[in-house]
């Protein structure tokens, strides 16, 4: 990939470390191999805000990801309000999803280092392990916005549980099954792969699929059927046909946050994470839609995001 659009030009090298300290002290970066914190660090700028400075106005479309390094900065998004702190960043969802950023505004004098949307797309779009820990934290995200549940427990749906059938499915019906549920967007030779690793999976009704606390290897795509989600705290909810299951705890890489029980016997697609992995770095494309698309949920729940 060529950098030419990024404007990089002469760098220094003491500041160059000095802004790569800065990075390697953030959580959002945490995960970030060296090339992507190298290029993140070439091209990032230092700002400086007096006390009560706007630094993006409500309508602004995000422009870069801001690491606060002195003073704090309060967003105002969705009518509620988040402020950062020093070692703290935003920006990074709604750059992502191509949204404005909010109203940001200094609480007192600060610094930032602000990282260019071209540059952390660029990252990302070349480094693997940028797209994966990005992933995590936005998968992580949405699901503690959702109360560690896979949809708002909230929000209104009609849940379906489709037709039961007798005979496995074929790999053609498979991919069918795949182009009209929540995999639609991948490119065909996405979904061919992905059919390829799915595995068939009858369960019981009364059985549990996982329990809190599991290990997160597995997503489980619902074919046929209803599964009843708990979190710890007793709040749940139900999801049927074409909805799947465990996505979010295996991007957060987390142990699994509610419990999925069957509630009427289920045909589902067992997807192992680590065969998505090997998906998502052949089909980088289709991670970076995965990503843009938990950013925008990110966004849209109740709770601001980053």
């Amino acid at each position: 990939m060529s950098y030419e659009g990024l404007g990089l030009g002469v760098v220094s090298q003491q500041g160059l470390r000095e802004r790569l300290l800065v990075l390697r002290s953030c959580d959002l970066f945490d995960g970030f191999d060296d090339p992507a914190l190298l290029l993140l660090a070439e091209h990032a700028k230092t700002g400086s805000y007096r006390a009560g400075q706007t630094i993006s106005e409500a309508p602004d479309a995000a422009r870069a990801v801001f690491v606060v390094t002195a003073g704090s900065v309060t967003l105002r998004r969705n009518a509620r309000d988040v402020t950062f702190a020093a070692g703290s960043a935003f920006g990074a969802m709604a750059l992502l999803a191509r949204q404005p950023l909010g109203l940001a505004r200094a609480d007192r004098d600060t610094r930032t280092l602000e990282i260019p949307a071209a540059a952390l797309e660029a990252a990302i779009d070349e480094s693997f392990s940028a797209l994966r820990s990005t992933l995590r934290i936005a998968g992580a995200a949405v699901l503690k916005a959702r109360g560690n549940l896979p949809v708002d427990p909230l929000s209104e749906r009609k849940v379906e549980e489709g037709t039961f059938h007798e005979q496995p499915r074929s790999f053609v019906e498979r991919l069918i099954e795949l182009r009209s549920g929540p995999f639609r967007y991948m490119n065909v030779e996405a979904l061919v792969d992905l059919a390829r690793h799915m595995r068939e999976v009858r369960v019981a009704k009364g059985q549990v699929i996982w329990a809190v606390g599991d290990a997160s290897t597995y997503a489980f795509h619902i074919d046929y059927g209803r599964v009843r989600c708990t979190s710890s705290d007793g709040r749940h909810v139900a999801v049927g046909r074409g909805f799947t299951i465990g996505v979010l705890d295996v991007w957060a890489s987390e142990g699994r946050a509610y419990e999925a029980l069957a509630e009427t016997d289920l045909i589902g697609f067992h997807v192992d994470f680590e065969d998505f992995l090997t998906l998502l770095e052949t089909h980088v494309e289709v991670g970076i839609d995965i990503l843009r698309s938990l950013a925008q949920s990110v966004l849209e729940e109740p709770a601001p995001g980053r």
